[in-house]
């Protein structure tokens, strides 16, 4: 390690990399651990919404927390984003739900078909990633219901910063205007 003082008054450090090298890779490591590129799933079941200029946008009957509220939030900005209204009087309703789980189980389907799949834990990661998952249930009167989603796995971030880029791909597969259902962000995981 050695030092000097620059023109402008500043110290400048020069650490040697014989030296140094292996501790700057080890804690790149540990910092790559808590954070780096987050991937955020979607799909959709039943036909895109369209057509539809006003939306109701609602919280799950069983849900009335401060996290779904949020998350309704969310939605209905992602709709006004594509041209959408947001009314409490609109004919179509669109219901938020949120869910969380243990990213080690993977859900199936009734016939065994993979619905939401297991993550396996990243090397160097010390805690056990959990599952965020963002559902949209849209209904019309006498009309067929369509189920949007949007998932996410976390292990020290939370719903709080997953709850708009959800919200966003949820929304996009609902309205039509999302055909790759992934995504790749980066950021604390």
């Amino acid at each position: 390690m050695s030092g000097a003082v620059s023109p402008s008054g500043v110290a400048v450090i020069t650490l040697s990399h014989r030296k140094f090298g292996p501790v700057v890779v080890l804690m790149s490591l540990i910092c790559a651990a808590c954070s780096g590129p987050i991937e955020t799933r979607s799909g959709i079941a039943g036909a895109p919404v369209t057509g539809h200029a006003t939306v109701a946008v609602l919280a799950s009957p069983d849900q009335h927390d401060e996290a779904t509220g949020s998350a309704r939030d969310a939605v209905a900005k992602a709709l006004t984003h594509y041209g959408y209204i947001v009314s409490d009087e609109a004919p179509l309703r669109i219901t938020v739900g949120l869910g969380e789980r243990p990213a080690s189980l993977e859900v199936l389907g009734a016939d065994g078909t993979v619905l939401s799949g297991a993550k396996r834990q990243r090397l160097l990661q010390d805690c056990a990633d959990r599952t965020e998952r963002l559902t949209l249930v849209a209904e019309t009167p006498g009309g067929a219901i369509s189920r949007a989603w949007a998932e996410e796995d976390h292990c020290k971030g939370g719903l709080d910063q997953a709850l708009e880029p959800l919200a966003t791909q949820a929304v996009a597969q609902l309205v039509g205007r999302h055909e790759n259902g992934r995504d790749l962000r980066f950021g604390r995981d």
